[in-house]
């Protein structure tokens, strides 16, 4: 009988609630890697769809997935932090329910990092993944900060979508950023702060499959925390408590302050085409 490895090269955190018809292709995409020195954690976030089944017989079929079930439902952001609080890797990657990548995607990542000790993080090319368009279309996405100074990094990484959350990371930094929640853009402190600890690297020809679902912004935060109502200024003066807070305790006050500038800002140029985008939806009901 194969002893499963205490320490395996990469660990694939994949959080997960009502996976429904995506989530198998999610795990085929994991399993089938080239790096197969890997663990994959499933936490399945009290999912009542069904899935449950699914998920609970894979550890039977591929001894390097390990299932955990949160009885009660955890918010979104909760779940993807308790898969990393699992990992035993040397490096990290979270895997959302509904994307899939390259098979070679996690050991270009990987040998990416091997060859570079200063990078955090390394990220491949991304396709966004539509209902309508399964094939995919190449989305722009640089976000590199080699050759950035810290200060400048987290000015690039504040401008940015954060797809390359779902890269792959260096576990050790990955667990110095500091556990700092909001319900508007939850990832966008720990990308700050994380920029601040170290620099992302691209590797080249290899991509993840990112799937975009039809959700505005207000319409996630209430399904991933469960929320029944939303506060716009309030959800956004939390994301900028959260990334002084985040950003502050990896750099310092001046860091915390300089980062939480960045974010305001952000959110102030980007409030009119929210606002128009809220209108044109309200005329087309």
């Amino acid at each position: 009988m194969e002893v499963k490895k205490a320490t395996p090269r990469v660990s694939v955190g994949v959080p997960v609630r009502n996976g429904g018809k995506y989530i198998e292709a999610a795990i085929q995409s994991l399993v089938s890697q080239t790096e197969q020195d890997i663990e994959i954690i499933i936490s399945d976030n009290a999912s009542n769809d069904g899935s449950e089944c699914y998920l609970k017989s894979l550890p039977d079929l591929d001894q390097r997935i390990r299932y955990f079930r949160q009885e009660h439902a955890l918010r979104a952001y909760d779940n993807f932090r308790f898969v990393l609080e699992q990992a035993r890797g040397q490096y990290f990657m979270w895997a959302a329910h509904d994307d899939t990548r390259d098979i070679d995607f996690v050991a270009t990542l990987a040998n990416r990092l091997d060859q570079d000790v200063a990078a955090v993080l390394a990220f491949g090319d991304i396709f966004i993944v539509t209902p309508e368009n399964t094939i995919g279309r190449m989305q722009p996405f640089p976000f590199s900060t080699v050759g950035l100074g810290r200060w400048r990094r987290m000015t690039k990484v504040s401008r940015l979508q954060c797809f390359n959350i779902y890269g792959l990371w260096r576990t050790s930094a990955l667990r110095r950023v500091p556990y700092s929640y909001c319900s508007w853009w939850p990832d966008l402190p720990m990308m700050m702060s994380a920029a601040w600890i170290g620099y992302f690297a691209y590797a080249a020809d290899t991509r993840l499959y990112y799937f975009e679902t039809p959700k505005a912004g207000i319409d996630r935060v209430k399904y991933q925390d469960f929320a029944s109502r939303f506060n716009l200024p309030v959800a956004v003066l939390q994301l900028v408590v959260a990334t002084y807070r985040s950003c502050s305790q990896v750099g310092g006050p001046a860091a915390g302050l300089f980062a939480a500038g960045l974010v305001l800002w952000k959110q102030v140029v980007s409030f009119p085409g929210f606002l128009a985008r809220r209108i044109r939806k309200a005329f087309v009901r």
